[in-house]
Parts: structure tokens; C-alpha cells; sequence
């Protein structure tokens, strides 16, 4: 795996949630590092980022709410 595939993942991934979202990148960032699912992703990225980027920004919505965050 190249750190660098990883880095350019996880910011296409912050983008799209932010734009599913529609809230700024850096208050994305904030509310998926707070609730752990920058840290899931980053552990998971061998399969993570073979899934759709849909498909993640929702399963990643529902890791924040199962960690206390409150976006739907």
C-alpha cells in the first residue's frame, strides 16, 4: 500500500461527505476525526476503499451516530 493512495482517499472521502452532508470541508474533518471514523478508515483502507464512495459516506454516517455524533 502507498501512503499516498491512502492520503488521497481519505480526502476525496472527507469531500464527498462534506458534499452529502452540506457542510464545509473543515468542520467535516473535525466531526470525522471527533467521532472516530477517520481513524476506522484509516485502519480499514484495504477494503474501504474498494466500496463506493456512497456507500461509505453512509456507513460512515451511521459509525459517527453510533459514536455520538448527530448527523443523518
Amino acid at each position: 500500500m502507498d501512503i499516498r493512495d491512502k492520503i488521497e482517499y481519505l480526502v476525496i472521502f472527507i469531500g464527498e461527505f462534506a458534499r452529502h452532508h452540506n457542510i464545509n470541508v473543515r468542520d467535516t474533518y473535525l466531526y470525522l476525526r471527533k467521532y472516530k471514523a477517520l481513524d476506522f478508515l484509516e485502519q480499514q483502507y484495504d477494503v474501504a476503499h474498494t466500496m463506493g464512495f456512497r456507500y461509505m459516506v453512509d456507513a460512515m454516517t451511521d459509525y459517527c451516530k453510533r459514536n455520538g455524533g448527530y448527523l443523518s
